[in-house]
C-alpha cells in the first residue's frame, strides 16, 4: 500500500512525519514524504522517497511578508490571520500543481494542517483514503486544557467548544484561496465551501502526535481521533559535536539554550542583545541558536556560544533550561529531555504550548514575543535554573514521555484504520 505524507511547513512540521514515515516504511508500507524543497537532502538521507513541494519555506519565512507575519502575530490575531492568508494565497499555485502531480501515485493521503482541504478534494476525486496527522489538538472541545484556542483554558465549558468551531471557520477563510485554486484551476471542480472544509476537518480519522500526559484526551472527542504519543525519530548515535561546542559544555555549569528555530526576525541584532543581557542578569552561561532568524556571533562574551546546529535529542539533556518559540516539535523535544522550558510565543499554536508547559509546572509563565525583554527573560531563566520542584517535575515528565512509543502506536492505529 502506497502512503503519501504531506509535510508542508517548517522543519518542526516535517520532522515528526519523517519519524512516522520511517515507522510506516519499517512496517512494510511504501511511503513517500512531500515537503518543501529545503528538506529534500535530509528526507532522502533518512531513507524515504521524497516528492517536492516547490516552495522554499525558509525563503518564504524570511521574506518581508514572512517577517511581518511572524513578528506582528503575537499581539494581534487578526493581523496574524490576514498575513497567513496572504502567504497561503502566494504559494497556492505551485502547491496545487505539486499535489496534483503526486496525488494519483498513492493509495492513502496523510495530511497535516495546511493540506487538509486540498488533500480532501483529491481524495474525493480519485477515491483515495484520507487521514489527518496533527501535532496540535485541533478538534473542538469543552475541555480548556485540550482546547488549542480555548478562551477559558481553566474551565470545562461549552464556550470553549463553540470557539473551536469559530476558529475552524476562520481557518477556512485562510485556506479558501489555495483550496479553490486546486479545485477550480487544476481539478476543474466546483469551488469548495466552508461546510466542506469543516466536515473534512472533523469527520476524517486523525492521528494526534503528542502525549496524553501533556494534553489530556477530552471526554467529548469521538473515537476516530487517536492520541498516539509524540513521533520521535531514533536518536542518531553517530552524532559527534564540534570540538568547540563540546569544549564549551565541559568548561563550566550547564548552560541555558536559547533559540527561536524557524521564526524569522526583523531585528536580529536587537534580539541578540536581549539574549545576552538576560543571560548576564541571570548569571548563566548560554548557547544561542542562530536559526532562521540569522543571529550572528558578534563580540559575544566567553560565557555564550553561538550554535549553528546540534540535534535536540543530544543537546537538550545537557542544558539547564531551554528558551524557545514554542513550535510543536521543539516543545516536544524539550519535554522529552526532562528540562524546564520557557516559551516565547510568536504565533499559531505556540501560545497554547506555552500555556500547557506552564500549567504542567515544567516551565515559567510564557512570554509573548512582543513582550520579550531582558528583564522578563532573565527572571524566567533564573526560575528554570533554581526552582528544584520545577526541575523535578520536568525530569519526571521526561521519563514518562521517553517511555512512550508514539510512532509504534501511530503505525498500529493507522493499520487498523486502513483495514476497515
Amino acid at each position: 500500500m502506497r502512503i503519501l505524507l504531506l509535510g508542508f511547513g517548517s522543519r518542526g512540521d516535517v520532522q515528526p512525519l519523517v519519524a512516522l514515515g520511517k515507522g510506516l516504511r519499517d512496517a512494510g508500507y511504501d511511503v513517500t514524504l512531500a515537503a518543501g524543497i529545503n528538506f529534500q537532502t535530509w528526507i532522502e538521507r533518512e531513507g524515504l522517497t521524497y516528492e517536492p513541494i516547490h516552495v522554499d519555506v525558509e525563503a518564504l519565512v524570511n521574506s518581508s511578508g514572512g517577517k511581518e507575519w511572524l513578528n506582528d502575530s503575537s499581539h494581534d490575531p487578526r493581523t496574524e490571520m490576514r498575513n497567513m492568508k496572504r502567504m497561503a494565497d502566494e504559494v497556492a499555485g505551485p502547491v496545487a500543481q505539486d499535489l496534483m502531480r503526486m496525488a494519483q501515485t498513492a493509495d492513502v493521503y496523510v495530511s497535516g494542517l495546511m493540506t487538509v482541504a486540498p488533500a480532501d478534494s483529491l481524495a474525493q476525486l480519485y477515491g483515495k483514503r484520507h487521514i489527518h496527522a496533527f501535532l496540535q489538538p485541533f478538534y473542538p472541545t469543552t475541555n480548556g486544557a485540550a482546547g488549542l484556542t480555548a478562551p477559558l483554558p481553566g474551565q470545562n465549558i461549552f464556550i470553549n467548544r463553540w470557539w473551536g468551531y469559530l476558529v475552524q471557520m476562520i481557518m477556512w477563510n485562510v485556506m479558501r484561496g489555495p483550496t479553490n485554486t486546486l479545485r477550480e484551476d487544476v481539478l476543474h471542480l466546483p469551488p469548495g465551501t466552508r461546510g466542506d472544509f469543516i466536515r473534512a476537518w472533523n469527520r476524517k480519522p486523525a492521528l494526534y502526535g503528542y502525549s496524553e500526559h501533556v494534553v489530556p484526551r477530552p471526554r467529548d472527542w469521538p473515537p476516530h481521533l487517536h492520541i498516539t504519543g509524540y513521533w520521535f525519530d531514533v536518536p542518531d548515535e553517530t552524532y559527534t559535536p564540534p570540538p568547540a561546542l563540546q569544549a564549551f559544555l565541559d568548561a563550566g555549569a550547564a548552560p541555558v539554550y536559547i533559540g527561536f528555530g524557524s521564526m524569522s526576525n526583523t531585528d536580529p541584532r536587537g534580539t541578540l542583545r536581549t539574549f545576552v543581557e538576560a543571560l548576564k542578569k541571570a548569571g548563566r552561561r548560554g548557547i544561542l541558536h542562530s536559526g532562521w532568524a540569522g543571529l550572528q556571533a558578534e563580540d559575544l562574551p566567553d560565557s555564550i556560544y553561538m550554535l549553528d546546529y546540534a540535534p535536540h535529542e543530544w543537546l537538550f539533556p545537557r542544558v539547564a533550561g531551554i528558551v524557545h518559540h514554542g513550535g510543536a516539535g521543539t516543545t516536544a523535544s524539550g519535554l522529552r529531555a526532562g528540562v524546564p522550558s520557557t516559551i516565547v510565543a510568536h504565533m499559531g499554536d505556540q501560545p497554547f504550548w506555552g500555556r500547557r508547559v506552564h500549567e504542567l509546572g515544567v516551565g515559567p509563565q510564557p512570554i509573548p514575543r512582543h513582550d520579550l525583554s531582558a528583564e522578563r527573560l532573565a527572571y524566567a531563566i533564573a526560575q528554570m535554573t533554581t526552582d528544584s520542584a520545577m526541575q523535578a517535575r520536568a525530569a519526571a515528565l521526561g521519563d514518562t514521555i521517553r517511555a512512550e512509543d508514539g510512532v509504534g502506536n501511530a503505525v498500529r492505529v493507522l493499520r487498523t484504520i486502513l483495514s476497515c
